[in-house]
């Protein structure tokens, strides 16, 4: 079993902060944005797993990061206020514009399949290969002032991952979700591990774990699958340009024993790719569970049903980045564009500091840290290295060079 660990509050007054970059000492291929004890408390959260891939990635070099050390943040270079902005500041004077943006809203404000979930942790990292660089250049896309927008586009070989907890009712947390995405020279593959990636691969388990598993009515709707509430339902964003739009089973499972949850998600975990969860007779399918409990192997109203494992499926939502919110609705009172670039949301290449949040503009200063550690490089046409055709050539009808999870839960990080 996992062994508990608390992320106390005197962590937080005395010692390194989840959201502060104190390793100063680092050498500039080991760039860390978070502490060496956070970075440590974030690695033991890696899931265990027979994966030979998913194994060697966890021994490279892993920038992990949080939104305190990486602030969510969109651009806006073709209003009054240019500049970086916080999602989390309504930049509209109407007042009744919610949002002001397009970064907190369905599809884009949480990790996929979470938006309606309130027991659930999320932070992240990314693998850069050793000797490349992000390269990044300033465009005038559609809707932009002279300036333009900063455009980065990340290395081949680049790995992005998303490590997601579901919080039990004690408050310890559990990994039931690594979530990876991958740049090759032709766009991204993603990946996506689980402890259990078929109904059926959960009730042998259940099986093996209680051997008087018939005694109990809620075990026994699990192994064989019965779930009298089953039916099938429509998720789509509620804008004038539709990125997101499924169909699927909604397979619920019931509350179970805490221990026995803790003793599933314990279980190693295995790629999920091109997998279905469940399929009824008429071939709908579901590619994940959902629960009403309040712990579970996913988090509550998980919505992870709709989203088949697959890069294709992925790039429904990512492709949105750096368009603009009123490519999505066009009359409405909402600025600047979706986060990210290069099909990431929850990367950018801004200092913090940089960042407004009071609606104020001005012009960005670009991460220091990523700089000095040779990770973060201007685009020129007359580099050698662009001079041979790499991937970061820019591309002049790109728009959306593109989760961060801006909506995601706080608080401490603990485990049993």
């Amino acid at each position: 079993m996992y062994r508990m660990l608390v992320l106390v509050f005197a962590l937080l007054v005395f010692g390194a902060p989840l959201g502060t970059a104190q390793d100063q000492n680092q050498e500039q291929d080991a760039l860390r944005l978070v502490s060496d004890k956070t970075h440590d408390v974030y690695l033991s959260y890696w899931p265990k797993s027979n994966d030979t891939w998913l194994n060697a990635l966890k021994k490279k070099d892993l920038i992990f990061y949080n939104n305190r050390v990486m602030p969510p943040a969109y651009q806006d270079f073709g209003g009054a206020l240019q500049g970086v902005h916080s999602p989390s500041y309504n930049i509209s004077a109407v007042r009744s514009e919610p949002i002001g943006n397009a970064n907190r809203e369905f599809p884009w404000g949480t990790p996929a399949g979470l938006h309606d979930s309130p027991n659930f942790k999320a932070f992240r990292f990314v693998h850069i290969p050793k000797g490349q660089s992000i390269y990044w250049w300033r465009q005038r896309l559609n809707g932009d002032g002279p300036r333009g927008t900063f455009i980065w586009q990340y290395p081949t070989g680049t790995t992005f991952g998303e490590v997601l907890l579901v919080t039990d009712p004690e408050g310890s947390d559990w990994t039931f979700e690594l979530r990876t995405r991958t740049r090759t020279d032709k766009g991204w593959t993603m990946n996506v591990f689980r402890p259990f990636t078929t109904q059926a691969e959960l009730a042998a388990r259940i099986k093996a774990l209680v051997p008087n598993w018939k005694k109990r009515p809620e075990l026994v709707a699990i192994v064989t699958g019965e779930d009298e509430n089953e039916d099938t339902y429509r998720l789509v964003n509620r804008h004038d340009l539709v990125t997101f739009d499924a169909t699927a089973l909604s397979t619920s499972l019931p509350a179970i024993d805490h221990e026995l949850v803790r003793k599933l998600l314990d279980t190693p975990f295995k790629s999920a790719l091109g997998q279905e969860w469940k399929k009824n007779a008429d071939g709908v399918e579901a590619f994940a569970p959902t629960t009403e409990a309040d712990f579970h192997i996913v988090p509550k109203d998980y919505q992870g049903g709709f989203v088949e494992v697959s890069s294709k499926s992925c790039m429904r939502c990512h492709d949105s980045t750096l368009k603009h919110a009123r490519d999505f609705q066009a009359f409405r009172d909402w600025y600047g564009r979706v986060r990210g670039s290069d099909n990431i949301f929850s990367f950018h290449i801004f200092e913090p500091g940089s960042i407004s949040h009071n609606g104020m503009g001005g012009e960005p200063n670009l991460r220091q840290d990523l700089i000095d550690a040779g990770l973060l490089k201007q685009w020129r046409e007359d580099n050698e290295t662009a001079a041979e055709g790499e991937y970061y050539q820019p591309e002049a009808t790109s728009t959306s060079l593109g989760n961060s999870g801006f909506g995601q839960r706080g608080g401490f990080l603990r485990r049993r």
